[in-house]
């Protein structure tokens, strides 16, 4: 497995800045470091950069609309920067049900009574507030529930050039070449045509792998008629 100093050398030397066998100062090391760190922050961001999901068994308490989820949440954890719709609630007599993700703010608010309660939810929205996040559910169970919550995983920063780097296969490249570029910015100097053409295919190629299908969610809960068009056949 390569350190984050030999991916760093590659790339310095993809463009140039350092020969094959010079070793880059510590300066720029350092810049090297913090750009690669910035450039996994913005990859993060995109949810077809990101490989793993991650499944976390969350108690659900009775009578709660809300939870917090993060670092200082009520569900202390890895702060989700994207739900996934294959999570699901466990009930209270073991019973396993899916939960359908609400696309958005307007989605949660149009549901007219919130306050509505049942065994177990069928809706989660998922509001990716920071530092924690927030999650809802509706309608609010009676009793506790078991949330089997499945997370994108962010992509993990560097904590130094020692730092061992490991990503499945095509990453490595991904990560050379695109920081070769940003690099490149970062050193005043031109990115060669041919690393450009590598670190944009390779980019191409983890976001076809990591591309999900994405299955269309049902009408808004409480809310009558919020699909339906009218038909001027009908009158309706």
């Amino acid at each position: 497995m390569a350190t984050a100093l030999d991916l760093i050398k590659k790339s310095l030397r993809l463009i140039h800045v350092i020969d094959p066998g010079e070793e880059p100062s510590a300066d720029e090391i350092a810049d090297a470091l913090s750009t690669a760190n910035g450039m996994l922050d913005t990859w993060s961001s995109d949810g077809l950069y990101i490989y793993a999901m991650k499944e976390e068994a969350l108690t659900w308490p009775a009578s709660t609309e809300s939870r917090t989820i993060g670092a200082t949440g009520d569900f202390v954890t890895t702060r989700p920067s994207k739900i996934s719709t294959s999570s699901f609630v466990r009930s209270s007599d073991g019973q396993d049900y899916p939960i359908r993700l609400l696309s958005s703010r307007q989605s949660y608010s149009w549901i007219t009574d919130k306050d509505t309660t049942s065994s177990w939810p069928e809706y989660l929205y998922y509001e990716p507030t920071y530092p924690d996040g927030t999650l809802y559910v509706w309608p609010v169970p009676t009793a506790a529930v078991t949330l089997y919550l499945h997370s994108s995983q962010q992509l993990t920063q560097i904590a130094s050039s020692t730092t061992t780097v490991a990503y499945p296969p095509g990453y490595k490249e991904l990560f050379e070449y695109s920081l070769a570029e940003r690099l490149a910015d970062e050193f005043g100097v031109a990115v060669p045509p041919g690393v450009m053409k590598r670190a944009f295919s390779s980019r191409m190629m983890i976001k076809r792998q990591n591309k999900k299908q994405v299955q269309s969610t049902l009408s808004v809960p409480g809310i009558e008629n919020s699909t339906r068009r009218y038909s001027i056949y009908s009158d309706s």
